[in-house]
């Protein structure tokens, strides 16, 4: 019988399995803890920087740029999350003006609708949230 874990465990670490694991589990807890954080400070500061009439696409789209990173970082949220794909569609329509534009009064408006809903929906969509 080949029981490399189990040598290793015994051997090597001297550490059980359930200790091992339970090590790798709150490792991710807080890595995803500090990942939530990471996505609420983005959309923060991006609601507030339409807030603040920073509405040229040089300034909008990095901030939206590192709030797609933030969301996709996180495992708990589904590939089809609201967020991510209204994200993606900004950077998207983004991606085809020049950095000197600006988003119209309508445009701004409707992305800093978009940042709302998805916010409520990420803070929807974490767990224990009702609670």
């Amino acid at each position: 019988m080949d029981c490399s874990a189990a040598v290793y465990r015994l051997v090597t670490s001297g550490v059980p399995a359930t200790v091992e694991h339970r090590a790798a589990a709150s490792a991710s807890t807080s890595s995803s803890a500090s990942v939530v954080a990471e996505c609420v400070q983005n959309f923060i500061t991006s609601m507030d920087s339409l807030k603040l009439n920073m509405v040229a696409v040089d300034q909008v789209y990095p901030l939206l740029s590192d709030l797609s990173a933030s969301l996709n970082k996180l495992s708990i949220l589904p590939p089809d999350f609201e967020g991510k794909i209204k994200m993606k569609e900004w950077l998207l329509r983004l991606s085809k003006m020049g950095a000197s534009d600006e988003l119209t009064e309508q445009q701004a408006r409707q992305l800093h609708f978009d940042l709302e809903s998805s916010y409520n929906s990420f803070m929807a969509a974490l767990p224990n949230a009702g609670n």
